[in-house]
C-alpha cells in the first residue's frame, strides 16, 4: 500500500469557491438572458472570494439585486453585506457584480475584529509573555 506524501503547504492552505445563488424560478425572460449572457464572467470574479453572489428579482419594484455575502450569514440580521440594484431592462450585471465584489473586498478589509479575535490575540500574547519569563528565571 502507497500513501500520497501531502506537503505541508498545501495542507494549510484554504480553499475558497465562491459561488453565484440565483432564487430557483425567480428570474423573468430578461434578466434569465442577462445573467446567462454576463454568467461566466461573474464566476471568474468570485471564484476565489470567502463569500458569494446572491442573484434575486423584485417583480414589485421592477429591479434585480445582486448581493455578495457569506452563505453561512444569508439569514442574520447583522451581517456583512453589499447590495445593488439593476434594471430589469438593462445590461449591466457584469459591471455591477464588479463593483459588488469590490465594495465587498474593502469591507471586509476595514472590517473591526470580533471579540473571539481580539480575545485569540490576548491569550497569544499572554502565552507568549509567559514563555519569556519562564526562560529568563531559568
Amino acid at each position: 500500500m502507497q500513501i500520497q506524501n501531502i506537503s505541508n503547504s498545501q495542507q494549510n492552505t484554504q480553499n475558497f469557491q465562491g459561488k453565484i445563488n440565483i432564487t430557483p424560478g425567480d428570474l423573468s425572460y430578461l434578466p434569465a438572458k442577462y445573467v446567462r449572457k454576463s454568467y461566466n464572467a461573474m464566476q471568474e470574479q468570485i471564484k476565489n472570494k470567502p463569500f458569494d453572489l446572491f442573484i434575486k428579482q423584485n417583480h414589485q419594484e421592477r429591479n434585480v439585486s445582486i448581493m455578495a455575502q457569506k452563505e453561512s450569514d444569508a439569514l442574520k440580521k447583522k451581517a456583512l453585506r453589499t447590495e445593488r440594484f439593476v434594471s430589469d431592462e438593462a445590461d449591466l450585471y457584469e459591471s455591477v457584480a464588479k463593483l459588488v465584489v469590490r465594495e465587498h473586498e474593502e469591507k471586509l478589509q476595514n472590517q473591526p475584529k470580533t471579540f473571539s479575535e481580539k480575545f485569540h490575540n490576548f491569550l497569544d500574547k499572554a502565552w507568549n509573555k509567559f514563555l519569556y519569563a519562564m526562560e529568563i528565571k531559568e
